[in-house]
């Protein structure tokens, strides 16, 4: 058996977050198993600049980073977008923040060989990519090939014909370096603003909706290795397939993988906090639950219980013939001072155990750091640093399995 496995994402700094290196390898491996051709799609025609444009990562101290490339995009696909200084200068600043290693060099080294200034982001993508994977043996492709353009564009007039009236295009006008939307009014298309185009005169490009369809029209893929949200989409596609004449490709849900450093589970060993309780809790609710199971102190019932205890005191002063008149400001008085003393005996108890929460603080942001999946936050470059460098990729790779969830990398 033999054909060709596709895997692809939009670009991102240093190559997006974790979970596309987890989806490149996934390709990697399915070629390999039936004899045939993996493809990296570098999705070079998106606009969502806001997706793309920061970096997460732990610092030197363990802190929770975002640095944001913060620039006017003009509108312009990412892929045309250019290495700007201020790009440069976030890259220095994500290498001199991290835990130095022997890696860090020669790492930093090959971002800023790949982000140099003036380039566009999609020849340093393609250039990171093939740095990064191009060992495997696998095709870094990018929609801006002009084979590929004079391919896809009579697909795309075949779809914009099959527009409803008064309804947007399921694909986009490329005007200079800017993605448009289209629109069919009278049989006739248009911009947003109503200025008239000529489809003829310009390239055209797909949206989520045809993406897939030119991808397995030009590659006749044989299985696309997909992210959760892609596989509720491809399973939408069926009648755009259909009214192509275009075979749809098996998909296959890349491996989803939680990484554990080795001080990660030491901490989780000490404080016997199981990687289950840690994914999916939000960081501050993971930090009161953990308090109140380790510390055996429930803060919740401790107020409960000073409020309750004040109104049975308030009772029996009426019971003595004080007037509510003469009971309210006392009321006020001891409810103002139950709520000090809670919140200094909270953090007495929060003093107290200041290192276990510092640790479970610690791994939230590690394995579920703003409040998502650790892989759609860091990306490889974060551990590169830490476990090998670029031989860390082979050690993802060597441990690919479909099914697995966690990995623990060593020192």
């Amino acid at each position: 058996m033999s054909g060709t496995v596709v895997t692809g994402q939009q670009i991102g700094l240093l190559g997006g977050p974790l979970y596309t290196t987890y989806k490149v390898l996934g390709a990697v491996h399915m070629a390999r198993q039936i004899n045939g051709n993996a493809v990296y799609w570098l999705e070079t025609n998106d606009a969502d600049f806001n997706e793309i444009n920061h970096i997460d990562y732990l610092d030197a101290s363990g802190q929770l980073q975002t640095l944001t490339w913060d620039i006017h995009t003009q509108g312009y696909s990412c892929g045309y977008i250019e290495v700007d200084v201020s790009l440069v200068t976030l890259l220095e600043t994500f290498f001199s923040t991290l835990r130095q290693t022997e890696f860090t060099p020669a790492l930093k080294e090959m971002a800023l060989r790949c982000y140099t200034k003036g380039r566009p982001l999609a020849e340093a993508s393609l250039q990171l990519a093939s740095e990064l994977f191009g060992h495997y043996n696998i095709r870094i492709f990018t929609p801006f090939e002009k084979e590929f353009r004079e391919f896809s564009k009579k697909i795309l007039l075949k779809e914009a014909e099959r527009t409803s009236d008064g309804q947007q295009c399921n694909l986009f006008c490329l005007i200079g370096k800017q993605r448009k939307a289209l629109f069919k009014k009278n049989g006739q298309y248009q911009l947003r603003d109503g200025t008239p185009v000529d489809l003829s005169d310009h390239d055209l490009v797909s949206n989520v909706k045809t993406r897939s369809v030119l991808q397995d029209a030009y590659f006749h893929t044989h299985t696309y290795v997909a992210g959760p949200a892609e596989v509720k989409y491809l399973a939408e596609l069926v009648p755009v397939f259909q009214y192509h004449g275009v075979k749809e490709a098996a998909v296959k849900p890349r491996m989803s993988l939680t990484l554990i450093e080795p001080r990660i589970k030491r901490i989780m060993k000490k404080s016997g906090i199981a990687l289950e309780k840690i994914l999916g809790a939000a960081r501050e609710d993971l930090l009161k639950k953990v308090m109140e199971e380790k510390v055996g102190f429930d803060f919740k019932e401790t107020r409960r219980t000073g409020i309750r205890l004040t109104d049975d005191y308030l009772e029996k002063l009426e019971t003595l013939g004080f007037e509510t008149a003469d009971i309210k400001p006392i009321k006020q008085f001891l409810l103002e001072e139950v709520k000090k003393a809670f919140g200094r005996l909270r953090a007495r108890e929060k003093e107290k155990h200041d290192q276990l929460l510092k640790d479970i603080g610690f791994l939230s942001d590690n394995l579920w750091p703003f409040g998502k999946e650790q892989e759609r936050v860091f990306n490889v470059f974060y551990y590169m640093n830490l476990f090998g460098g670029k031989d860390f990729i082979n050690l993802l790779y060597d441990h690919h399995d479909w099914d697995r969830k966690i990995l623990e990398t060593s020192v």
